[in-house]
C-alpha cells in the first residue's frame, strides 16, 4: 500500500499525544499525524523547522502527492541497524542503493546513476523504443494490406478459372460433370493451400503487431509505478522484451507476392479435341527468359524444332545450324542448299523447302532421299511456307495462290487442297485436326480442314502477331510492339482452342528489332520456347506442371 493510501485509510488520530485528538496535519519527514496542539510543540524544536508539513484533508482530496522514502537494502546495513535513503540506482546490479553504497559499487566498476538522472534516461530510452515501435507497427500493417491484396489476387484468379470450367460443364453430360467436380476440388485444394500460406503470413504479422503494442504498453506502464522494490529489474526486463520484439526483421513483400504469382500460374487448359470427355486439365504454367544469341548480321530467315529437343536456324547466307536448348551450336547442315523452310517428321526425317518451292526429304542424318513432291512453282504459288502435323502430313501454304496443299511423306501429288478464301497463309502451324494461320501482321485465325475460319484473334495495329503450338497442345501467340526505332516489346500469351486469352507468360520483354521486322515463335520438344528475329535468337524456359488429383 502506498504512503498516500496509508494516510487516506488511517483513523486520522494524532500520533504524538494520548488525547485521541483528530489529526489535522501530517509531517512528511516524521511520517506522523498531528493535531494542532502537537504541531505547535513540533515546530518549536529547531531541527523540525525544515520538516514538510501538509494538511491531512489535502492528502485525502489528492491535492498533495507524498513520496515515500525508500531505504537501502544492501547487506552492510543489516549489521549497523541504520536506515539510509536510496538516492542512486546501480544499473549493473539493477537495484536502488544509498549514497554510501554507491561509492562501493562505483569502485567495483558498476554503472551508478542518480535517481533523477536514471528516471530521465530510462524514460528517454522507452520513448525512443516506443517511437520505433509505432514505425514498425505501421510497416507491418502496410504488409498486412499487401497480403490482403495478394489474397484478393489469388481468389479472383482462381474464381475466374473456376467460372471457366463451370461454363464448359454446363454443356456436358454426367460424365463431364463428374470431371468438373474433380477439377473444382483441385482448384479448391490449391486455393486453400495458397490462401493458407498468405493467411499464415498475416497471422504472423498480427502477432508481431500485438507483441509490439503489448510490450510497449507494459514498458510505458512501468513508468507509472513507484520506484521501489524490484521496479528497476522489472523495468529492465520490460525494456528488453520491447527491444527484442523491435529487433525482429520487418516482413518482406516478396514471399506474399510469390504466392500470388504462383496462383496466377495456375491455368485451366481445355482439350483441343472436343469429342473427349476429359474437358482439359489444370496446370501451373510459367515462362522465364533464359538465354539469347546475336548473329553478326540480319541473316536468320527460318526456324524449326527437331524431334530430339533441338532447334534449327536457317540463314540467308546458305547454312543451317542446329542449336541445343541451352543455346549451344551443335552442327551445321545443308551448306550448299538454299533452304527457305524446313520441318521434321515423327521419325526424325527432315522436310526441306527451297527458295523456288522445291520440296525434298532427308534422313535424320541429313542425307537426301529420292522422294519428290509436286509443289507449285514460285511463279505459280508465290512465297510459300509449310508445317508438319502429328500424323506426318505436310501442309504447304502459298501466299499468291491463296491455297494450302497437303502431302504425305511418300511424296508425289498433293492428297488434297485447302482454299484460303479471304486470307493469305503467311504462317501455318498444325493444331490437332486444324491449322493456326497467320493473317497479315496483326491477326491469327484457326481454320478447319476445309479452310473455313473457326476462330480469330486480332491484335492492335501496332502489334505484330506470331503463333506456335506447344507439345502440350497449348496455343501461344507472340506479339511485338515497336516502342522505338530499334526497340520492341515482346509479349507471349497462352490462348484456348477457340483463341480466347488464357494468361500472359511474358510481358513487355525488351528486344532489339530489325529493319525487315521478321519474327518467328517456336517450341522446343524439350520444353523451352524460342523467339527469333532476323539477327537475334531468344530462349525462354517454359515449365508446365499438372495439378495432381
Amino acid at each position: 500500500m502506498s504512503l498516500v493510501d496509508g494516510v487516506k485509510n488511517s483513523q486520522q488520530f494524532c500520533e504524538m499525544c494520548d488525547t485521541q485528538s483528530r489529526a489535522v496535519h501530517f509531517c512528511c519527514d516524521c511520517g506522523k499525524n498531528l493535531c494542532t496542539a502537537c504541531l505547535e510543540l513540533h515546530s518549536k524544536w529547531p531541527p523540525n523547522l525544515k520538516h514538510k508539513v501538509v494538511g491531512v484533508e489535502d492528502i485525502r482530496e489528492g491535492k498533495v502527492v507524498l513520496k515515500k522514502k525508500v531505504y537501502c537494502r544492501e547487506q552492510v546495513h543489516k549489521s549497523d541497524g541504520e536506515k539510509h535513503v536510496c538516492t542512486n540506482v546501480c544499473t549493473t546490479c539493477k537495484k536502488l542503493i544509498c549514497m554510501r553504497c554507491s561509492i562501493y559499487h562505483d569502485k567495483k566498476g558498476h554503472t551508478v546513476q542518480d535517481v533523477g538522472e536514471y528516471n530521465t534516461s530510462f524514460k528517454k530510452d522507452i520513448e525512443s523504443l516506443q517511437a520505433l515501435g509505432k514505425t514498425k507497427a505501421t510497416t507491418v500493417k502496410t504488409h498486412m494490406a499487401c497480403v490482403d491484396n495478394q489474397l484478393k489476387r489469388v481468389t479472383d484468379h482462381i474464381d475466374k478459372e473456376k467460372a471457366k470450367i463451370n461454363k464448359i460443364c454446363e454443356k456436358a453430360i454426367i460424365k463431364i460433370k463428374e470431371r468438373n467436380v474433380t477439377l473444382n476440388k483441385q482448384l479448391e485444394a490449391q486455393k486453400e493451400e495458397l490462401c493458407q500460406s498468405l493467411k499464415n503470413m498475416k497471422v504472423a504479422d498480427e502477432r508481431l503487431v500485438t507483441s509490439i503494442e503489448s510490450a510497449s504498453e507494459l514498458a510505458s506502464n512501468s513508468l507509472k509505478a513507484p520506484l521501489e522494490g524490484d521496479v528497476v529489474a522489472i523495468r529492465d526486463s520490460l525494456y528488453g522484451e520491447l527491444k527484442n520484439v523491435l529487433d525482429q526483421d520487418d516482413p518482406k513483400k516478396k514471399p506474399a507476392s510469390d504466392v500470388a504469382n504462383h496462383a496466377e500460374e495456375l491455368t485451366f487448359t481445355p482439350s483441343s479435341h472436343p469429342d473427349q470427355l476429359s474437358m482439359g486439365e489444370l496446370r501451373f504454367i510459367k515462362c522465364r527468359p533464359q538465354w539469347y544469341m546475336r548473329t553478326s548480321k540480319e541473316d536468320i530467315n527460318a526456324m524449326a524444332a527437331t524431334k530430339n529437343g533441338k532447334v534449327t536456324l536457317r540463314f540467308h547466307s546458305g547454312s543451317t545450324v542446329i542449336i541445343s536448348e541451352a543455346g549451344k551450336l551443335l552442327q551445321t547442315v545443308f551448306k550448299d542448299i538454299h533452304v527457305h523452310w524446313l520441318g521434321f517428321l515423327s521419325d526424325g526425317r527432315c522436310v526441306v523447302l527451297d527458295t523456288v518451292n522445291n520440296m525434298s526429304l532427308y534422313t535424320s542424318e541429313y542425307k537426301k532421299l529420292g522422294v519428290t513432291f509436286n509443289t507449285l512453282t514460285d511463279s505459280e504459288g508465290g512465297v510459300s511456307i509449310f508445317t508438319v502435323d502429328s500424323d506426318d502430313l505436310i501442309y504447304v501454304g502459298y501466299m499468291k495462290a491463296q491455297k494450302i496443299q497437303v502431302f504425305s511423306p511418300s511424296g508425289g501429288k498433293a492428297i488434297r487442297e485447302i482454299q484460303c478464301d479471304g486470307y493469305k497463309p503467311e504462317q501455318i502451324t498444325s493444331y490437332g485436326d486444324s491449322l493456326i494461320v497467320g493473317q497479315g501482321n496483326n491477326a491469327i485465325i484457326r481454320i478447319n480442314r476445309k479452310g473455313d475460319v473457326m476462330h480469330k484473334v486480332v491484335g492492335s495495329s501496332r502489334h505484330k502477331l506470331f503463333a506456335c503450338v506447344t507439345q502440350g497442345n497449348s496455343i501461344l501467340i507472340a506479339s511485338v510492339r515497336h516502342a522505338e526505332l530499334t526497340l520492341g516489346l515482346l509479349n507471349i500469351d497462352e490462348y484456348t482452342s477457340d483463341l480466347k486469352h488464357v494468361k500472359t507468360l511474358i510481358s513487355e520483354y525488351k528486344i532489339i528489332i530489325c529493319e525487315d521486322h521478321w519474327y518467328y515463335l517456336q517450341h522446343f520438344h524439350s520444353g523451352e520456347l524460342c523467339f527469333c528475329t532476323a539477327d537475334r535468337f531468344y530462349i525462354f524456359h517454359l515449365s508446365t506442371t499438372p495439378v495432381n488429383s
